[in-house]
């Protein structure tokens, strides 16, 4: 790899965003569930299970039996020790990280990732999230998620540590919205052609940031397939499918440009294959089967090329 950044370097700039950002879509995703929990008319047959299930290595009994406990869900989401993907933990790696890059991120980065730090590790954390403070941490939290990307997009320099950090975080959003959308075709089979209500689909919008927009352009529709065209084939939404990948498509030309082994060109192409499962799929006569399908595959390819770009660059055994 001819660039001027150490691999242990590019790695760490890679995970921080990476782990930011997985914080991030499960703070909101969080909040989401939290705030429609309230709701008592809302027919809700999920509960928290769709984000136990991704987040959390809890066993199916144990997810059945806390799916609906808001209290337990809190605590081990937010600050539990023992749960490796908890908002606490995935900040302590993410600070981590950055500290082994810290002369390629700003200071402001830096202090706010810290201040975040510190606040995770709050002795009274947990016993205030039994209270009815908690709602106002979940909400600040997300304010202080919304915050950072702010600070990352208007101090960050453009250079590779930028590259390698987006594509970082691009990854773990694709790989959310692929999650979530699986949560709540799964139940349904898949069913496009189906008439579920547009209240179903709301905590899935809602958890991609993408609600308002759908609202937007598809009022008044039949909202099976037309929410997998927000979430998947929409190249102006922020959180779908398609605008992650030709993110992640523009940052690895980036890195690559400069590389011409042949394990780069076998990266570019892996990742070409990988991007034409989304961009050449005809959602208009897109079948059930075939849905679950294209979800299924470009999760485990993306998977696979996250590990395969690791080796190239981070030079992993």
């Amino acid at each position: 790899m001819k660039t001027n950044m150490l691999s242990r370097v590019a790695d760490g700039m890679f995970w921080f965003n990476r782990y930011m950002e997985r914080a991030d879509g499960m703070l909101l995703t969080l909040h989401t569930f939290y705030i429609l929990s309230f709701d008592k008319e809302m027919n809700d047959s999920q509960g928290y299970k769709p984000l136990l299930e991704y987040y959390t290595d809890l066993t199916k009994e144990q997810i059945i039996q806390s799916q609906y406990d808001s209290n337990f869900v809190l605590k081990y989401i937010i600050c539990d020790n023992q749960n490796v993907n908890s908002v606490k933990n995935l900040v302590r790696k993410a600070r981590e990280n950055a500290r082994g890059a810290q002369d390629k991120i700003t200071k402001e980065l830096w202090e706010h990732i810290n201040s975040l730090y510190h606040f995770m590790n709050s002795p009274d954390l947990p016993r205030r999230l039994e209270t009815y403070e908690a709602l106002d941490i979940i909400t600040s939290l997300k304010k202080d998620l919304l915050l950072y990307n702010g600070i990352l997009h208007v101090t960050m320099p453009r250079g590779l540590g930028w590259c390698f950090s987006s594509v970082g975080k691009n990854i773990e959003r694709c790989l959310h919205t692929i999650s979530l959308t699986q949560a709540y075709y799964k139940p349904i089979n898949y069913n496009l052609e189906g008439e579920e209500d547009l209240l179903y689909w709301r905590r899935l919008l809602l958890s991609l940031s993408g609600y308002e927009q759908y609202l937007k352009s598809y009022s008044n529709i039949s909202h099976n397939r037309k929410v997998i065209q927000h979430v998947i084939f929409n190249k102006d939404f922020s959180h779908s499918v398609i605008y992650t990948l030709d993110l992640i498509d523009k940052y690895l030309v980036s890195l690559s440009i400069d590389n011409t082994s042949s394990e780069a060109r076998t990266l570019q192409n892996q990742f070409g294959r990988l991007k034409s499962l989304i961009k050449f799929t005809d959602y208009h006569h897109l079948n059930d089967e075939q849905l679950d399908e294209v979800l299924k595959d470009t999760k485990k390819l993306l998977n696979q090329f996250s590990n395969d770009f690791s080796k190239l660059f981070f030079s992993y055994t």
